[in-house]
This record gives structure tokens, C-alpha cells and sequence, in this order.
């Protein structure tokens, strides 16, 4: 390959977090290669399911050069999300390759170069590479005992699209972050009836207050020490959410961002799904035990202490919707010892570099309470300075 062929920077990913990278490395004077698996930019919000709103805002769901209309209202539809993403390479001023799935990359100490090879064997090479796949990448479901006997349909919650098909249906939805909250709701108004199997009491605050999105109080308790924060998010909880344990959801008992620093799922911002706990439209169980044939074996309650055995019931569900997370598929696709942790979590973010990976730098891997598009946007920023330091601005791409 010859030194002309060698990019300056290479983006893998070109959801919010590449397309912000993207943009602003232009800004800087860069010509960025951004390499998407899907395609075409946009498809993967695009395959979201219907309905879906961010429970950022509009104000704070803004992404460097490009904010939402406002036609789009205060919370942006999923469709609001797409055209914004597809009009943000030509605003930007950069070009996005699509359907190129990228499937490991490797650094070269003896060239000081990144090597970037597709899974149809496609070369790429860089002086620097941002990874901006997401940590939504490899949908997980559970291999619970009897699974492939089951006499039903498991999807994942990445493959639901539209509540109205599972009408008269009765659903099992496993799972307890954002995602399972609101299809959980959204199916409770179609299907004949919803269970919701859960193993951990999710952690439960309103989507805004007096009008402003939660993540606008997020970016201030941000600045505040954590037994500070952790004791007015505990307050809004109670008074404007309420104890749902007599309807079979106790409250945590870790605080939010202990909470939040294991599991990395942000709190359930989706009030609907409160009010269908409440008014018995989704009920709740515990975690699932087996599965045979037609009949699924649940905990008849979340446990409420690890040595806690609540019992068990049998299920009888049409469909299986499995909530139950994804993988990064990190440790798989970056050939760099050590720069993932037991969950296979990136161990840097943002403009941190990681020893042994030079110039390698990962965008949208965390969503805090601020709110992951406004962390992208952030991190964005401090990525393109951070390159423009370290490889100049080349002005002639």
C-alpha cells in the first residue's frame, strides 16, 4: 500500500458518535475515512421501533453543526433522528463508505500505522483510528435452560418493531432497562396480556421536570459529589415516582450511580411504563428459570435478597422479547491486549489514550446522566483537538 493510500484518520461507525467525529475532524482540516456496516447512514435508528422518542430533548440532543428543527417538538422522533443523521455528512462536508463491516484492527509498531481489515477482506490503514460502533452492537440473549425447546417465538428487543403485531398475543418481556420499559408499555395497550421478568429493581426517575428533560438536571448533578447527587436523584424518586413494591417492583437498593457504574443502563425515564405497573397493565415477576416447550418457569418475585426464594410460577407466553443487553464485540475486533475489561467495555473514552494503542480513541461509549448525545458531542470535540496535536492539521486532504 503506498503512503498516499494512508489515511490520516479512520472513523469505525457512523451512527451519532462517528457522523460527530466526523464533522468535527473536517472542521479541523482532516479528510476522515468513515466506514459503515449498514447501508446506508442512518439505518441503524432507522430499524428502531415505532414511536421511539429520545428522552434527551431537543435542546440537549444536539450534534456538532446539526440540531433538530423545531418542528421536531420538544422530544425528537425516531424519524427526526434519521434526517438529521443523513444530512449530516453533506452539511459537514465529509463522505461516508457504507456496507463495509469492519472485522478486527491491529496496530503496526514497526510502521506506527493502524491496520483496518473488513470481513470481506478489504485493507484500510491510518495514522489514527476512532471507534464509534456503539456498545449496542452484538444483541445478547440469555441461553436459559430449555431455551431451543421453547414452542413460541424469542426475539431480541433490537428486532421488535411494532406493538400492533403482537395483538392478543401474550408476552414476556425479559429485561428492566429503557428499551424493555417502553416496549413493555407499548405492548400493554395490543397484546392480551404483558409479564415483565425481572432480576434487578431498575432505578426509576421522570423524564422532566417543570417542562426541562432530567438530562439538563443531569448535567448539573454531574458537578456535584456523588452522595450529593445520589441523595436528590433518591428524592425525586420518591416524590415523583412513588414505592411500587405492593406491584411488584421493589425499589433498588444500590443507589443511582453505583448503579449505574456496574451496569452502565441509565434509569427508566418512560412514565407510561409506571403507570401501566399501577394500574396492573404489565405485571412483574422475577427472573427466568427454565424453559420447556410451551411453559416458561419464572421467580414469582424478584428476590429481595440473594439468599431470598420467592417461589416459582409457570408462564404460558406467545413471544419471548428478550431486554437483555448487548456485547461490544471489542475484545473480538481491536487486537490490542488489555484495552477491554471483564464485560468487554472500552477502558478509555473520549481524548484518553491507552498504552500500546496510540492515537486510538473511542466516541460514544458512555451515557451518562447528562445524556450520551451531548457526551458525543463533547467528546467530539476533544477528540479532533486531540488529533490535530498529535498529526497537525493537513490542510492538503
Amino acid at each position: 500500500m503506498n503512503t498516499s493510500d494512508i489515511h490520516d484518520v479512520a472513523i469505525v461507525g457512523a451512527g451519532p458518535a462517528g457522523l460527530s467525529a466526523a464533522h468535527e475532524l473536517t472542521k479541523a482540516g482532516f479528510t476522515p475515512l468513515v466506514l459503515e456496516r449498514t447501508p446506508a447512514v442512518g439505518d441503524v435508528w432507522r430499524n428502531h421501533y415505532d414511536g421511539l422518542r429520545l428522552n434527551t430533548g431537543r435542546f440537549c440532543s444536539a450534534l456538532p453543526g446539526n440540531k433538530f428543527p423545531l418542528s421536531a417538538g420538544g422530544w425528537p422522533s425516531r424519524d427526526e433522528v434519521v434526517a438529521l443523521l443523513e444530512n449530516m455528512p453533506e452539511r459537514g462536508g465529509f463522505t461516508v463508505q457504507t456496507s463495509i463491516e469492519i472485522e478486527k484492527i491491529r496496530y503496526g509498531h514497526e510502521r506506527d500505522i493502524w491496520q483496518i481489515t473488513s470481513i470481506d477482506n478489504q485493507q484500510f490503514e491510518s495514522r489514527a483510528v476512532v471507534i464509534a460502533t456503539g456498545t449496542n452492537r452484538i444483541p445478547v440473549i440469555p441461553e436459559w435452560e430449555g431455551k431451543n425447546t421453547f414452542a413460541g417465538k424469542i426475539i431480541h428487543s433490537s428486532q421488535f418493531k411494532n406493538a400492533q403485531e403482537y395483538a392478543d398475543k401474550h408476552v414476556l418481556v425479559v429485561g428492566s432497562g429503557n428499551s424493555s420499559a417502553e416496549i413493555a408499555s407499548r405492548l400493554a395497550e395490543y397484546a392480551s396480556s404483558v409479564i415483565m421478568s425481572v432480576r434487578t429493581p431498575p432505578q426509576l426517575l421522570p423524564k422532566s421536570i417543570l417542562g426541562i428533560p432530567f438530562v439538563g438536571l443531569g448535567i448539573v448533578l454531574r458537578q456535584l459529589p456523588n452522595s450529593l447527587a445520589d441523595s436528590v436523584l433518591s428524592f425525586l424518586r420518591r416524590t415523583m415516582i412513588g414505592d411500587l413494591s405492593a406491584y411488584g417492583l421493589p425499589s433498588p437498593t444500590m443507589s443511582t450511580l453505583k448503579q449505574y457504574a456496574i451496569n452502565n443502563v441509565v434509569p427508566i425515564l418512560y412514565r407510561p411504563f409506571v403507570d401501566d405497573i399501577r394500574a396492573g397493565r404489565i405485571k412483574i415477576v422475577g427472573p427466568i428459570q427454565k424453559i420447556s416447550g410451551g411453559t416458561v418457569e419464572v421467580l414469582s418475585a424478584i428476590p429481595a435478597a440473594q439468599n431470598t426464594n420467592p417461589g416459582t410460577t409457570t408462564l404460558q407466553p406467545d413471544i419471548i422479547v428478550a431486554g437483555t443487553g448487548f456485547r461490544t464485540g471489542f475484545p473480538e475486533l481491536i487486537q490490542i491486549p488489555g484495552i477491554t475489561d471483564e464485560k468487554g467495555r472500552a477502558k478509555i473514552a473520549g481524548d484518553q489514550e491507552f498504552p500500546d494503542a496510540p492515537r486510538l480513541y473511542f466516541i460514544g461509549q458512555v451515557n451518562p446522566l447528562s445524556g450520551q448525545l451531548n457526551e458525543i458531542r463533547l467528546e467530539a470535540d476533544k477528540i479532533a483537538r486531540k488529533l490535530s496535536q498529535q498529526l497537525g492539521t493537513r490542510q492538503e486532504n
